[in-house]
Order: C-alpha cells, then sequence, then structure tokens
C-alpha cells in the first residue's frame, strides 16, 4: 500500500483524478494506507471501496497476481496514456524515491510519481522527449543523494545530523546543504587514516589494519559519490548524462562491495573478541547499524539506474 497515486492531480484548489485520462473532480480524504495492511488480495480489498464515486484516498496497491496497480477507493487500475502502470515500475519508484525500507508505507509525492514512470519505467519509455528525461532524472538524483546524506548522518556516530528529509522537501540548496556532510567525511577519511597509522606502529593483526583501511576507503568512496552527483548537474545532454550515471554507478557498486565487506568482519568472531578490550574500535563497531542502511540505499540506487 503507497499513500499518493500518480493519477491524483492538484490545479488550485481543484482536486483531480486523471486515471485514464479522463478527468474527475474528487474529494480528498487522508487516510494512513497502513490500516488496510491486513488484505491479503485484490478481492480483500474491494471492502475497503468508497460508496462515493468521487471519493478519493490518494491511496494505492500492487496487485502481483496481474502486476497492476489499483486505486483503493475506487478498485479501479490505474492507466496512464491509454496503458496500465505496471507494479514493477510503482516498486521501482519507491526504491527510488524513498530511502525508507522496501517493505514501508511510503508516503511518497503523487506528482513525483507520475514523473518518475513516465521517465524511466519501460511500459512508457516514449512518452518523454530526452531533455524531459534529463531534467527529470536529475531531480531524482539530486533529491535522493540528499535524502541518503541525511539518512547517513543520523545514523553515523561519528557525524553530526546535517538536516531533514523535511527540510528537502521543502526545496534547499544542493551544495549548501551537503557541505556540511561532505566535511564530515573528508574528517572521517583523516581519523581513518591516522587509526591506520596507529595500529601499524602497535603491529596489529594484518586483518584489523585492512579493516579500517576499508573503512577509510569507504568514506572516500562516499565522497567521491557525491562529487559525482555535483557533477551530474551541470550535464544537460541526455547522452552525457547516461555515461556520467555508469560512473556513479560504479562507485556505487564499490560502495555495497566494501560495505558488505566491513560488516561481514565486524560481525566475525575475532573482530568482536579484540573490540571487547579496545576502546579504539568502538566507532567502528557502532557502523554495523548503519551499514544495512547503506546497503538498502545504494542497493536501490544500483537496481533503477541500470535500467537507463
Amino acid at each position: 500500500m503507497v499513500r499518493g497515486c500518480p493519477c491524483y492531480k492538484v490545479f488550485g484548489d481543484e482536486k483531480l483524478c486523471v486515471n485514464d485520462d479522463s478527468v474527475l473532480e474528487i474529494e480528498a480524504i487522508e487516510i494512513d494506507p497502513s490500516i488496510f495492511g491486513f488484505h491479503l488480495d485484490k478481492e480483500s480489498m474491494k471492502e475497503e471501496q468508497a460508496t462515493d464515486g468521487n471519493i478519493c484516498y490518494a491511496s494505492i496497491f500492487v496487485n502481483y497476481p496481474d502486476n497492476k496497480v489499483y486505486c483503493i477507493s475506487q478498485g479501479w487500475a490505474l492507466r496512464i496514456h491509454g496503458k496500465d502502470v505496471p507494479g514493477d515500475d510503482l516498486e521501482d519508484a519507491l526504491q527510488f524515491l524513498s530511502t525508507k525500507e522496501a517493505t514501508a508505507n511510503a508516503e511518497i509525492c503523487s506528482e513525483c510519481l507520475y514523473k518518475f514512470i513516465l521517465t524511466l519505467g519501460d511500459t512508457f519509455a516514449d512518452l518523454m522527449s530526452k531533455k524531459e528525461k534529463t531534467d527529470e532524472i536529475k531531480l531524482y538524483v539530486d533529491k535522493f543523494s540528499l535524502k541518503i546524506a541525511v539518512k547517513h548522518s543520523q545514523m553515523d556516530t561519528m557525524m553530526q545530523p546535517i538536516g531533514t528529509e523535511e527540510e528537502i522537501e521543502a526545496g534547499v540548496d544542493y551544495f549548501g546543504f551537503l557541505r556540511s556532510y561532505l566535511v564530515q567525511l573528508l574528517d572521517q577519511q583523516h581519523y581513518w587514516s591516522e587509526l591506520s597509522k596507529k595500529y601499524i606502529e602497535e603491529r596489529a593483526p594484518k586483518w584489523i589494519i585492512n579493516l579500517i583501511g576499508m573503512r577509510e576507503r569507504l568514506a572516500r568512496l562516499e565522497f567521491q559519490f557525491y562529487s559525482q552527483t555535483l557533477q551530474l548537474r551541470d550535464i544537460n545532454d541526455f547522452n552525457l548524462l547516461i555515461k556520467m550515471l555508469q560512473y556513479i554507478l560504479r562507485t556505487s557498486d564499490e560502495i555495497l562491495a566494501i560495505n558488505e565487506s566491513i560488516h561481514k568482519e565486524i560481525r566475525s568472531d575475532r573482530y568482536i573478541e579484540l573490540a571487547a578490550n579496545d576502546e579504539k574500535l568502538s566507532i567502528l563497531s557502532d557502523y554495523a547499524e548503519k551499514s544495512r542502511t547503506v546497503e538498502h540505499n545504494f542497493g536501490n540506487i544500483l537496481q533503477i539506474l541500470t535500467k537507463l
């Protein structure tokens, strides 16, 4: 279940449903879609349909057996420009537009859902010009990368939070908002580099020195990722944009690989035994929680942008 609908439009004071290219004035009622979570299939969901034909909950759900998206309040299959909206495209949009876990009910901007499905969905690939796609992809990468930075700054014990997702939605200066995060990434690189030197001097086991080196490299790669997204903002050619996205994907792939290696090592018996008697490793131990979020967010980037 998803709060938000690509067919829900607001024009001034009017709220409209434009499903299947029709225009229906509606009365929107804010309902948390999680209350419908006990329904297991499309037939069961019919119990939630509104008795009035113009009532809209602005909430939708994916019916996996037919891979279609349905309106909860009216039971209609969602259609845009004469085509059914595939459930796969909607789930891709949710993954890319939200930093929440994929299993959580996401509160997604309806207009963002609409633009994403048209821009990156296979079904509607021919409905937007390359210029329109370029602008929308840049917008998505901007917003999603900022949300990742916010989420990571909130979870990393070595960082100060840089802001909130609400501030991003309200509109912020990209580089101004990100500057604090980039500075903290540089500080992390320095911290892990110095710690590595200490362990080398102490003749620590090679595996712990390698682990600290991976943590330094992770901070370096994340800094590289944001540097690449900053460059993306100045690209207006679609083909050049795709090439730049390939570099971003490569960086994201490296981040995922090294993050997995770090997570695996800090859960090993040898690390747990060493960390129990070494306070210098406490910060590294705290990374376990953040590593799961890193895997989720950068995994989403890989899954979505590889479709371009």
